[in-house]
């Protein structure tokens, strides 16, 4: 069950996030450089144009969108592996486009109206329809407005049944601005097998971006999801919900950006229940550099061999690295909360780099100039069974790195000019034993 498990969630996904997109680009006036387009901007998925008939009003096209590469390919390798099939699941498009400037059904003013329907292609040549389509309109100006409305329905897939009951979801674009925005939400799921079975209680989602200069959006993203489950031979795992929410903006080619994500009663087998919260945020980054480190990274993850090519990447990126700590920057952890059955370990951390106007980058100048503060909690409870498995971790509390508050232990850091004070006491860099 776990294999088409992952197979399925993946399909689903890919349905709902990416088809839009896709079919958005398809309207546009050259298909091939668009398509070239949608899979740069979403490594290891590729986009494979079936037919596509032009007609003088009208057009009709198929494509195929396969996950066959970059942070996909451990699952394509499993898939093939465990199922012998020589083909990988796929989404099959199907759009009708009427072309203009005036589009015969509705005889607006407009580039191209599209009406895409979908099929899953398991990997077994037996495609499977989804109920409903994806309606998408072009303006002159190429601005694009899409709807996805998904009809509840339900397929299986040998010993495995996805049940869904819908979704509905507007896309806009602007490639004049570069705005991009989403709002709807998706309706409940579930897979079920004879050795599990696996629950999504829906998900609402809004965001607004646009893309940048520099290459990568920045905007405001607020997703919400409710109770997911999965119940297989090892017991009953769970989330109650989580949310994220997410700014970005760039001022004077400064990245700035803050992000808030929670996760409730995630409850894990022979555990217990686990809630999770971080609140992050970034100052004064440079965005030229960070879009190239980021680029860098994401090719890296696309590469034929990951590992290696994450391995063998600071050369490529050691020039943007320096200029990125030579403009300086702030990283700042409000809150970080893990709440375990035996109590709450808590964490808050700033780093400060100032900008400098030496010539001669140099790690020691950075290191010299930089500040940064640690504030850690954790249960004692927690830390002893830590240090019962870790000797290290044991050692903590001897050399006065965690001192006791109550039922818990706590460590106070200070970093300036070279200099570490870890409660309250002066202690050399490195500390000797970390």
């Amino acid at each position: 069950m776990k294999r088409w498990l992952v197979v399925l969630l993946v399909l689903l996904a890919l349905l709902i996030l990416l088809s839009p997109a896709i079919v958005g680009r398809l309207a546009e006036n050259n298909i091939e450089e668009n398509i070239e387009w949608a899979e740069s901007d979403s490594p290891g998925v590729s986009i494979q144009t079936e037919s596509f008939d032009r007609g003088w009003l009208t057009s009709e096209g198929r494509h195929r969108v396969v996950l066959d590469g970059g942070q996909f390919r451990e699952m394509a390798e499993e898939y093939t592996a465990s199922t012998g099939n020589a083909d990988l699941p796929s989404l099959i498009i199907d759009t009708q486009l009427e072309h203009g400037p005036l589009p015969v059904s509705t005889m607006s003013p407009g580039l191209a109206n599209a009406v895409s329907t979908f099929m899953i292609d398991p990997g077994n040549g037996v495609p499977i329809e989804i109920p409903g389509a994806l309606t998408s309109k072009v303006g002159l100006n190429g601005a694009s407005s899409s709807h996805l409305l998904l009809e509840s329905g339900s397929f299986d897939l040998e010993d495995a049944r996805l049940e869904w009951t819908g979704a509905d979801m507007v896309f806009e674009s602007d490639p004049s601005t570069g705005n991009v925005s989403i709002d709807g939400e998706i309706s409940p799921w579930t897979i079920s097998a004879d050795d599990g079975a696996a629950g999504f209680n829906g998900m609402t989602i809004t965001a607004d971006q646009v893309r940048s200069k520099f290459g990568f959006g920045v905007g405001s993203v607020d997703m919400a999801m409710g109770s997911i489950t999965l119940k297989d031979d090892s017991g009953l795992f769970s989330i109650s919900e989580m949310s994220l929410n997410a700014e970005s903006s760039i001022d004077d080619d400064r990245l700035n950006a803050n992000t808030v994500f929670t996760m409730d009663q995630m409850t894990i087998p022979a555990f217990g229940s686990v809630d999770f919260g971080i609140d992050v945020s970034l100052e004064r980054m440079d965005a030229a550099s960070s879009a190239v480190i980021g680029k860098a990274f994401q090719d890296a993850q696309s590469a034929p061999d990951p590992e290696a090519a994450l391995a063998n990447l600071y050369p490529e990126i050691e020039a943007e690295v320096e200029t990125l700590f030579t403009r300086g920057f702030s990283i700042r952890m409000n809150k970080l909360d893990v709440t375990l059955p035996q109590g709450v370990v808590s964490a808050k951390f700033s780093v400060d780099v100032p900008e400098s106007d030496d010539p001669n980058f140099s790690w020691a100048t950075v290191l010299l100039g930089m500040n940064a503060n640690i504030d850690f909690r954790i249960p004692g409870a927690i830390y002893e069974m830590a240090a019962m498995m870790n000797d290290q971790a044991g050692s903590l509390i001897a050399m006065g790195i965690l001192v006791p508050d109550g039922a818990d232990y706590v460590m106070d850091a200070e970093y300036a000019q070279g200099l570490i004070n870890v409660n309250g006491v002066p202690m050399p860099v490195p500390i000797p034993g970390l």
